[in-house]
């Protein structure tokens, strides 16, 4: 075969590309060698359709051949994404769990360091009685004054005597001032829920720590028919 060198300017070679972009050809030579064949009656308008079509189907298998690889390329890289942000929800998931018991471990912390407090100043009071400590703690737990009161019985003992609401939990022994039984037995006929976000809305630190004790030692049951709670102490 021949070769043919043609001279054209830069305007009318972008006319060219443009021309074998309408006929859907691939390149410049084979529109020109197109036209001369149509022009020497080699090839008729109907073959250069063919070849068009035939050209537009070669380029139609050549884009969906490297799409197809560009996608076996980015597969991989998905999944590794995909991988990674599940294990960073599960990332995330584990410390707003650490989160949440760091701030029930401050919440116990601070219910009892406020305990210890009120316990080292009225043990300075020495005239004060312990239905007087009572009176003003509202509530007093076995377990914070463990480690200060040997004599435990007789203590509980003096309470119960003074008309002091002493509670056999698990555990531990409870004196409750009866005001303060009173005020608390009034709210706890308000809750209808035993939903803890709820109940802690309604309760205080100290009724809070005294219900979930009770709730604790089966002293305390909700009835999902009545919508109420009950206490089960005599």
């Amino acid at each position: 075969m021949r070769i043919i060198v043609i001279k054209i300017d830069d305007k009318l070679y972008e006319e060219l590309e443009k021309r074998v972009k309408d006929e859907g050809l691939l390149t410049i030579s084979e529109y020109i060698r197109s036209l001369i064949m149509r022009e020497l009656g080699k090839q008729s308008v109907d073959e250069v359709g063919d070849a068009s079509r035939r050209s537009q189907l070669v380029l139609d298998r050549i884009v969906s051949l490297v799409e197809r690889r560009i996608q076996d390329r980015i597969n991989p890289f998905t999944f590794k994404i995909d991988e990674l942000s599940r294990k960073t929800a599960e990332v995330i998931e584990r410390i707003e769990g650490i989160e949440q018991k760091i701030v029930e471990i401050e919440e116990k912390l601070k219910t009892r360091g406020e305990t210890e407090t009120r316990m080292k100043v009225e043990h300075k009071t020495a005239r004060k009685t312990a239905i007087d400590i009572l009176k003003e703690q509202k509530v007093i737990f076995e377990r914070d004054i463990a480690s200060r009161i040997k004599d435990r019985e007789s203590f509980f003992a003096k309470l119960e005597q003074s008309s002091a609401k002493v509670i056999e939990a698990k555990d531990e022994r409870i004196a409750v001032d009866p005001n303060f039984w009173e005020s608390f037995i009034r709210k706890l006929s308000t809750i209808t829920t035993n939903n803890d976000d709820d109940i802690k809305k309604i309760l205080d630190s100290i009724e809070s720590r005294l219900f979930y004790k009770l709730k604790e030692s089966a002293l305390l049951v909700y009835d999902n028919i009545t919508k109420k709670w009950h206490i089960l102490i005599t």
